[in-house]
């Protein structure tokens, strides 16, 4: 059976209404009119001989075939966009050194799927890759000691470190798999379950804390953790619920099966995940692992979480130069 002709632009205009349910969001996201997303889904249901979309509900709901297409395509669309920017760091990366803090949060995933491609082409040159605190991470590279970082953005972000966001990761509240408390329930205190906060030495648990204070939530402070395994762990074994994100929420998998995402049930938040460099370090350079980096998130990230979560398919995105 010969292929049909169709554009890149098709299949990901089809993939961003699959993941948003929207013809307004995907064409939000991908920076073209409503019409034309509307025109490309239509002409690849022609092309494909099948109906992709359920128009009738809103958000919309894929068909089976929809389903059974959007598995297939996402695959293929996934290997072009890597393969895409893995040949461009092929072609940049001819330098004797480079140096890479990157935020833990990302130390189960694209940590090692970065370090992979890079080790590959740089077979002769020094490359470093380390943990970082994301409010350290700026102060690192100002003083020459990273040469790149990727961590969650600062309040105060220096002028003179260029920045590129790569991630949005939206707050949401974390609870037992069999709990049946109620978000605003949890938010009055009134529930026997515990809060687990993050330490207020992590930009992290300073951000939840800020937001809890600006609409006046006040939770009583009885534990709080390093690290978002512990609080997965205790959250997961139904000794309390906290507010992390989901990219927490995929680096500690081990424990995902017992947990259970909510939305935010007031002000929604999120914090962006940037990949910072100093301002004389090549741009070409920086961008190509940007594009890496995003090819990561999207296959060990995003698709994961929002494919048990829906809901999180318009708000936990990977974002473009533009943010």
């Amino acid at each position: 059976m010969p292929l049909p002709k169709l554009s890149l632009q098709v299949l990901e205009a089809f993939e961003h209404v699959a993941r948003s349910g929207s013809m307004q969001k995907a064409a939000h996201e991908m920076g073209m009119s409503i019409s034309s997303v509307s025109h490309h889904v239509a002409r690849l249901e022609e092309a494909l001989g099948v109906t992709l979309l359920d128009r009738s509900s809103r958000p919309f709901v894929l068909t089976r075939a929809g389903r059974e297409a959007l598995h297939h395509l996402s695959s293929g669309l996934d290997h072009l966009r890597r393969a895409t920017s893995e040949t461009a760091i092929s072609g940049l990366l001819g330098m004797r050194s480079l140096r890479i803090g990157i935020v833990e949060d990302l130390e189960s995933n694209v940590t090692p799927d970065l370090a992979v491609a890079l080790a590959g082409r740089m077979p002769n040159a020094a490359l470093s890759i380390s943990n970082v605190l994301s409010h350290e991470a700026p102060g690192l590279l100002l003083n020459g000691r990273l040469d790149l970082a990727i961590a969650a953005e600062v309040q105060d972000h220096p002028s003179e470190i260029r920045a590129e966001p790569i991630l949005r990761d939206p707050f949401v509240i974390a609870t037992p798999k069999e709990s049946s408390a109620r978000t605003a329930d949890l938010m009055q205190g009134d529930q026997d379950v515990p809060f687990l906060r993050f330490n207020q030495s992590h930009l992290i648990g300073k951000q939840i804390d800020a937001h809890l204070s600006r609409n006046r939530i006040a939770l009583a402070d009885r534990f709080s953790f390093d690290s978002v395994q512990s609080i997965m762990a205790v959250v997961a074994n139904g000794d309390g619920w906290s507010v992390l994100t989901p990219l927490g929420f995929i680096r500690a998998q081990r424990y995902a099966a017992r947990v259970t995402l909510r939305p935010f049930p007031r002000t929604s938040f999120a914090r962006r995940i940037l990949l910072m460099a100093r301002s004389e370090f090549d741009p070409s350079t920086s961008e190509a692992i940007a594009a890496l980096v995003r090819d990561s998130l999207r296959r060990l990230a995003t698709n994961r979480v929002t494919a048990s979560h829906p809901w999180l398919a318009t708000s936990f995105v990977v974002l473009g130069p533009d943010g």
